[in-house]
């Protein structure tokens, strides 16, 4: 199985995005499963078949059975339930078999009854009768320190190019009322982590620009979203992953592909508690390790001023009162000028504390030190992985001291990976066009915050705003969840609750502005062979991916032993996606 050069991994989120996961809070959700969590909802309807490796929805069904907020347009599902299907005029684009258009995407959005000819016209700001102004903020040229590990990345030209392309192709396959998404192009001016650039920049951006929506942001720092959200403006995947009170605080403006610290921690409590804890750790590197009980380490990455001290109050808390402590938590900042010599010392800190098992929740540049400085004190633990940042892609994965990353197991947003010519933003723009992307290294890079964002306008109806954007996209049923599509919901559909302040168990329930809801259980195979994400077959290690790529939603994950480095059931590269995990295929609307 092979990878064309220059792929991409399924499903990676933005280069960009460094948005790592706060880690302390795993300590209660190891020993004492302090989040509880309401069973899956019943998202499906009669008719409606339910598919997906995973055992969660598809584009075959699982359509949400509740009624549509009454602000924004029903579905067909919706209508269906009502008895309304037949009332109602469907654009010719809608399969009434999957009540999705006919887009060959599990996630493609449900039928909507066909628009009139007013769309009432400015509805928000940055929105006309004919035109919706989305600004699209590309970071200074070399901020992203990632183009040292990712070469293989693509001309602005072919960028903007692709960026525009994927534009006409949602103009045509989505519904946007008789509006026509107006992308404007904006160079920023400040380094990922200075607030003050960030700030002027979004007031550059409100006032020029006026626009409906911003795509991208700084990386690390919040404050160009904070002051978009303060001027009423959307923006799609800024900054970082930051916790979850900064969306429930913004709403209804700040919105993302990946989870949050508190969402992500509740699939990797639920992994850790039930499969990992409370075990020999038997994957550790030396003997004296593997006869050892597991005991923890937890390194996560921090801001500079603090972000998540809060969650690491209401952990300490937890921790003490239900008589357990990590052995040793390390925070860091991202300053590559300071990493290796911060790594010596957490590294150092680790092995005076008897860690067995280093729980990381940074960026995908740390583990390069750490690893290197492990080996260099003859320190060999688990590396339990918790996918932040791409530190769950292979490409990334060989740049690690390989005598220690082949002790790495954990889990991944990410998707099972496929060669690029099957993966969604590739496929689709060969769909439409007949042609790859121009910039095919980073279509995905691309494609994902557009795809949200015309998401968000085709679920809203034609009274757009933030609200209907929000309240559209809350609509909009939880699709994907097979090996190759993670699964994306929004909303309330309980999958998450919350741990309010004070308490020890979660209890509140919370909507949900970020993407991708389930994991997949990864292990670092050290003797794999084959191309990385961007085709390069130079180097060995690869991940796999236990049970085929089965993905967990929580509450799902089983009580037994991890898979890791079983090599029954694993894949590194699936030829194609599955046909469970497969939409129907249709005719290209542009076809000549």
């Amino acid at each position: 199985m092979t990878t064309p050069t220059g792929s991409q991994p399924t499903g990676a989120s933005p280069l960009k995005k460094y948005g790592p996961l706060i880690g302390i809070v795993v300590v209660i959700l190891i020993i004492a499963g302090a989040v509880t969590l309401a069973g899956k909802k019943d998202t499906t309807q009669s008719g409606a078949s339910t598919t997906g490796t995973g055992g969660n929805t598809t584009a075959s069904g699982g359509l949400p059975s509740g009624d549509a907020p009454s602000d924004v347009p029903m579905t067909y599902a919706q209508a269906k339930k009502a008895g309304k299907e037949n009332t109602l005029q469907w654009d010719d684009n809608c399969d009434k078999t999957t009540g999705r258009i006919k887009e060959p995407s599990v996630y493609a959005p449900p039928c909507l009854p066909k628009a009139s000819a007013d769309n009432g016209g400015a509805t928000s700001p940055g929105v006309t009768a004919d035109k919706i102004t989305i600004v699209n903020y590309t970071p200074p040229d070399n901020a992203d320190i990632l183009s040292k590990f990712t070469s293989n990345l693509d001309p602005k030209d072919k960028v903007i190019e692709t960026r525009a392309k994927y534009g006409e192709m949602f103009d045509k396959v989505y519904q946007t009322y008789g509006r026509k998404v107006d992308i404007v192009e904006f160079d920023a001016t400040g380094a990922p982590d200075d607030p003050t650039a960030a700030q002027a920049d979004a007031v550059n951006v409100a006032e020029k620009f006026k626009p409906f929506a911003s795509l991208g942001g700084p990386v690390l720092t919040p404050a160009y979203a904070e002051e978009l959200a303060r001027r009423n403006i959307i923006c799609i995947g800024c900054g970082v992953s930051l916790p979850d009170k900064f969306y429930q605080d913004h709403s209804p403006y700040i919105w993302g592909p990946q989870p949050t610290p508190e969402q992500f921690l509740v699939n990797l409590g639920d992994f850790v508690t039930n499969r990992v804890a409370g075990r020999k750790a038997s994957f550790a590197g030396d003997d004296d390790l593997k006869n050892k009980d597991r005991v923890f380490g937890v390194v996560h990455f921090e801001q500079d001023p603090p972000v998540f001290t809060g969650i690491d109050d209401q952990v300490k808390q937890c921790g003490s009162s239900l008589g357990w402590a990590a052995a040793d938590t390390e925070t860091y900042l991202f300053d590559i000028g300071k990493m290796p010599d911060r790594a010596t010392t957490i590294i150092a800190k680790m092995k005076a504390a008897g860690v067995t098992t280093i729980v990381f929740l940074g960026d995908p540049i740390m583990p390069i030190y750490l690893t290197q400085q492990a080996t260099a004190q003859n320190y060999h633990p688990e590396w339990l992985v918790t996918g932040t940042v791409l530190t769950d892609t292979t490409v990334l994965g060989r740049f690690y001291d390989p005598a220690q990353w082949a002790h790495a197991f954990g889990l991944s947003n990410l998707a099972a990976r496929t060669p690029q010519t099957q993966v969604e933003p590739y496929r689709l723009y060969q769909w439409f066009f007949g042609t790859p992307p121009p910039a095919v290294n980073t279509s995905a890079l691309i494609y994902i915050p557009m795809q949200q964002i015309y998401l968000g306008i085709h679920m809203a109806g034609p009274n757009l705003s933030p609200q209907t954007f929000k309240d559209g996209l809350f609509n909009y049923p939880p699709s994907g969840g097979g090996a190759t599509n993670p699964q994306v919901s929004y909303g309330d559909h309980g999958y998450f609750k919350m741990i309010p302040p004070g308490q020890c168990t979660a209890t509140a329930p919370r909507p949900d502005y970020l993407g991708s809801d389930d994991v997949t259980e990864i292990w670092w195979d050290a003797n794999a062979t084959g191309p990385d994400e961007q085709g390069k077959t130079d180097k060995k290690g690869m991940w796999r991916y236990a049970n085929n790529g089965k993905r967990y939603l929580p509450g799902q994950m089983p009580k037994t032993a991890t898979d890791a480095f079983k090599m029954e059931n694993t894949i590194t590269i699936l030829d194609k996606p599955p046909a469970d995990d497969t939409a129907p295929n249709y005719p290209s609307p542009n076809a000549k």
